[in-house]
């Protein structure tokens, strides 16, 4: 693992990681957040491994809306306050990007097309949209962006990173992937693509 990008000069692609590369988590917050609302085991699901169960997976892959959102998690938890408290304490995880790491992937996107592949959802994502405002927004850094609840993918399914390998018409070997899961970069070796372990934000 390493914590900076290099890139070489035949790569056609970079592909970023959100959470962890460019944005820093810390789940333990929206675990304490939902506790305090009175969630009962919530830390068993606001894990690193929150997204690939339940609900949060439903979520994740843009399978319900985030008004069922909040009634699943009211259900699933025995969370009780209002939406806004809901979802204030769902982004709680959330911290504004790394302005080290954005400058080095703004040097990088002006040379070879960068993209953005984050497992998230509509709430996570409104929410780092509006704080990548002050920075310019994600277009200013990025080509396109692939959100899972978009796509209705995830990582580490193989067919997400082929969905964005073949939109963006560029050959596995000839694209670089950096994020800081072992799981979803393994599931990148698999394919071809040169990806990499990040220490995670």
């Amino acid at each position: 693992m390493n914590n900076g990008f290099e890139i070489g000069p035949d790569v056609r692609l970079v592909i970023f990681d959100l959470g962890g590369i460019i944005m820093p988590i810390r789940m333990e917050k929206t675990a304490r957040a939902f506790a305090a609302l009175g969630a009962h085991e919530i830390a068993a699901h606001v894990t690193a491994s929150h997204a690939h169960d339940g609900v949060f997976n439903t979520y994740q892959n843009g399978l319900i809306s985030t008004p069922d959102f909040l009634v699943a998690v009211r259900k699933e938890t025995g969370v009780v306050g209002s939406d806004q408290q809901i979802r204030d304490a769902w982004n709680a995880m959330l911290h504004d990007p790394d302005t080290s790491r954005l400058k080095n992937i703004k040097e990088i996107s002006e040379r070879v097309p960068t993209v953005l592949l984050s497992n998230s959802n509509d709430m996570h994502i409104v929410w780092a949209r509006e704080h990548m405002k002050p920075f310019g927004g994600f277009e200013n850094y990025f080509k396109k962006t692939y959100f899972s609840h978009e796509v209705r993918m995830s990582k580490p399914d193989a067919r997400i990173y082929e969905y964005v390998l073949q939109d963006m018409g560029v050959k596995a070997e000839d694209a670089v992937f950096f994020d800081d899961s072992a799981l979803n970069i393994e599931a990148a070796k698999a394919l071809g693509i040169d990806a990499r372990l990040m220490v995670a934000l």
